[in-house]
């Protein structure tokens, strides 16, 4: 016996009464949707939807249960009034359908180590047998996979046998997977989604304004929960049930791995970092105690000789101080100013140089004719005895440098020679090294004197570097600043074995143009 649902009829049922009430399509076996039990009655959750919405258009209506295979032909033929269908483009002009209900997703089901652990999707159904209900869309995919289309019309069935190992699997929704399992208990199969289109649950029938009215419902029920609340989260949300493959577990975990790596790694050389700048700071502290503790020393001498001998010239007359003895202490005054000013205008050297944010103006140079020039310069200031040789590379050098800091740099290290070398001779030369400019200044002089053998290039910044005798300059400090802002190396050494003689030498990476 089919039981039939009436309501009360009004005026605004769209024409259906109890004398002609409204015909629903029902799958006699479609559950969990739609179903009829043991005592002939209409079941499941369309059914207990399309009541409540029926409830709420006040049409009166009775279900006609068919099979699956003849239920569309009686909704498509008119035999009944509405049913609930899967959207299809290809009936779209032949009857109506409503907005989805809700989307259904597919699901592939087959044996659990069929595989050898890997899984089922549409790039590996090739030779594979696929059971499934009649769908274009699922045809169509499996025929262009290369898979044995098996077309079912008692799903229940084809699942235990996939389950049995008659096909090597079959295709469902996802809704459909999760209720065959649980219903006959089947414990050798796996699920596993399909990249296949969701499709859309709607009402379909042939009266337009039948389908619009069921339309303006279906908002009133989705928003007030209703389609939530019957249809549940297996259905409606089915997301939350989405079977998330291996891969992507390994691929999450690989990256949040990684990432605390990174971050580990990151706080290492952070730490590392932060040790070095605290290390360089304690450092920076000790040289500046050294350089302010040397340069008030060097400061100090001369400006003791200054006042000492101003002194002894005031408290002086004419019978205790000769003319030539005044004349001696004011050429002494003048010698320890001229030593103090040079110190000076070194020290601000420094600074400047180690201040500016550019320093450098590169300009194309004859590289050839500038070293020419500072030879010929020096050799006017050599003591009777040495001589002063250049060595230049076959072809000539041109390139781009700061002629200004070169000439700074190559001068004070040919000064220094001449100032250290009373006999013999001093060598500059220089060639093209390593995408750079090497230069060497090589001498015969008095060679380096044992407390700045370890740190030449850091007068004044270091307690051992103080000459205690001669008053310490800062000319290598100031071209050991530039070069170190050149990028490049400086470096010095004793001739010879016996320490006489001294090498100084530089390189820095300049544009050749040659």
């Amino acid at each position: 016996m089919i039981a039939a649902l009436t309501h009360t009829v009004s005026a605004d049922n769209l024409g259906y009464s109890k004398a002609h009430p409204l015909i629903i399509g029902v799958d006699m076996d479609y559950a969990p949707l739609e179903y009829v039990d043991a005592e002939g009655i209409a079941q499941g959750l369309d059914v207990e939807f399309t009541k409540e919405l029926m409830k709420r258009l006040d049409i009166p209506f009775i279900y006609a249960p068919n099979t699956w295979e003849n239920i569309s032909h009686d909704v498509l033929g008119g035999k009944v009034d509405l049913g609930m269908m899967v959207y299809s483009p290809y009936r779209k002009d032949i009857t109506n359908y409503s907005r989805a209900v809700f989307r259904l997703y597919y699901q592939i089901l087959y044996r659990k180590g069929q595989q050898g652990g890997k899984r089922f999707d549409v790039r590996n159904l090739a030779g594979k047998s696929i059971a499934y209900m009649s769908s274009r869309p699922v045809t169509d995919t499996l025929t262009k996979a290369g898979a044995q289309t098996c077309i079912v019309t008692d799903l229940h069935k084809a699942v235990r046998d996939v389950s049995a190992g008659k096909y090597d699997a079959v295709i469902c929704f996802r809704y459909q997977a999760a209720y065959l399992i649980d219903k006959y208990k089947i414990d050798n199969l796996t699920a596993e989604d399909l990249t296949l289109t969701p499709r859309e649950y709607c009402y379909v029938g042939h009266d337009r304004q039948l389908i619009e009215a069921i339309n303006g419902q279906l908002d009133a029920m989705e928003a007030d929960g209703t389609i939530e609340r019957i249809y549940g989260l297996s259905i409606t949300s089915q997301f939350a049930r989405l079977t998330i493959p291996d891969w992507v577990w390994w691929l999450i975990g690989g990256l949040v791995l990684a990432m605390l790596t990174v971050v580990i790694i990151q706080q290492r050389i952070a730490g590392k970092r932060i040790q070095r700048e605290m290390e360089r700071a304690q450092q920076s502290e000790q040289l500046k105690g050294y350089f302010l503790s040397n340069m008030s020393h060097a400061l100090r001498t001369p400006l003791n000789a200054i006042i000492g001998f101003s002194d002894l010239m005031i408290n002086s007359s004419d019978e205790d101080m000769s003319r030539e003895e005044r004349v001696q202490l004011l050429e002494l005054i003048n010698g320890n100013g001229l030593q103090l000013l040079h110190f000076i205008n070194e020290l601000l050297s420094l600074s400047d140089i180690e201040g500016k944010q550019q320093l450098f103006d590169r300009v194309v140079t004859n590289i050839d004719l500038e070293m020419s020039n500072f030879a010929s310069e020096c050799r006017m200031q050599l003591k009777e005895g040495v001589e002063l040789r250049l060595e230049e590379p076959a072809g000539g050098v041109r390139a781009l440098v700061d002629i200004n800091l070169m000439r700074m740099v190559v001068m004070h290290l040919l000064d220094n020679a001449v100032a250290h070398t009373k006999e013999g001779h001093i060598t500059l030369s220089y060639r093209v090294q390593d995408n750079g400019l090497y230069v060497e200044v090589t001498d015969t002089g008095e060679g380096l004197p044992p407390q700045l053998k370890e740190n030449i290039f850091a007068l004044l910044s270091d307690k051992n570097t103080f000459v205690q005798d001669e008053t310490p300059g800062l000319g290598l400090s100031i071209c050991k600043a530039i070069i170190d802002r050149s990028k490049g190396w400086i470096g010095a050494s004793d001739n010879t074995t016996d320490g006489r003689g001294t090498s100084v030498w530089f390189w820095v990476p300049v544009k050749i143009l040659n």
